[in-house]
């Protein structure tokens, strides 16, 4: 769309086939496009300043909370549903990510889990070192699971 200043001595039609491009020059302003080479396509890296290992502890707190879940809280066929359809979310939750990872062009430039705890890892907020990061990634699932496990187990001792 062309924009400009309303001319009123036009009319309406004019004044739209004056801003509103026809279609042969759209489809030659598209076509220059399309004839200027596209950036070579390569996937960058989803999460370049965490390792695997990290990524693996935060899949095994979530497991451990649906192992809670399982253990638990699955007493009824309606509960042993709600579960199921929560591990099959938590499922999808790690999968997408994982498919992320597999197309990342270089994970070896990953750093070891050594080295990000060494030096940290940059946020949107600023500097944060490994060990504060690795709480921050892991005091959900982790204080969740605890958290539920204690429930769970006065719901069986105290509810027959």
């Amino acid at each position: 769309m062309d924009y400009r200043r309303i001319d009123r001595r036009q009319g309406l039609a004019d004044n739209v086939a004056a801003a509103w491009p026809r279609l042969e020059d759209a489809l030659a302003a598209r076509a220059a496009q399309a004839a200027e080479a596209p950036p070579p396509f390569a996937a960058t890296p989803a999460a370049p300043d965490v390792p695997a290992a990290v990524g693996r502890l935060i899949v095994l707190s979530y497991i451990g909370l649906l192992a809670v879940f399982f253990a638990l809280f699955a007493r009824s066929p309606l509960a042993l549903f709600s579960i199921g359809v929560c591990a099959v979310f938590v499922a999808v939750f790690f999968a997408v990510p994982r498919i992320f990872f597999a197309v990342e062009a270089d994970p070896a430039r990953r750093p070891s889990f050594d080295r990000f705890m060494r030096r940290g890892l940059d946020t949107a907020t600023g500097r944060s070192s490994g060990k504060d990061a690795l709480i921050q990634m892991l005091i959900v699932p982790v204080l969740l699971t605890l958290g539920l496990g204690a429930m769970g187990v006065m719901g069986l001792v105290y509810i027959p």
